[in-house]
């Protein structure tokens, strides 16, 4: 298995770190089973429209490459 970050809002991360590793590994399961759904289970022209829709709609909202690029340097 590998791992990913996933941001989430301060509140709930604390709640995860009290959280039991049985509670942990039942939640992450359940997380496996949704992402798996949307990304997996998702046919490729499907895919490939949500990300022209999303790129699309991020340059109508102004975010270049050049903008991201600049965020994630300044991070």
């Amino acid at each position: 298995m590998e791992r990913i970050v996933i941001e989430v809002d301060d509140k709930l991360a604390k709640a995860w770190q009290k959280a039991s590793g049985t509670k942990k590994k039942s939640i992450g399961n359940k997380i496996n089973q949704t992402i798996a759904k949307e990304l997996i289970n998702t046919s490729t022209k499907e895919y490939l429209s949500f990300l022209k829709d999303t790129r699309t709609e991020m340059k109508e909202k102004g975010l270049t490459q050049e903008g991201l690029d600049n965020i994630l340097t300044n991070e």
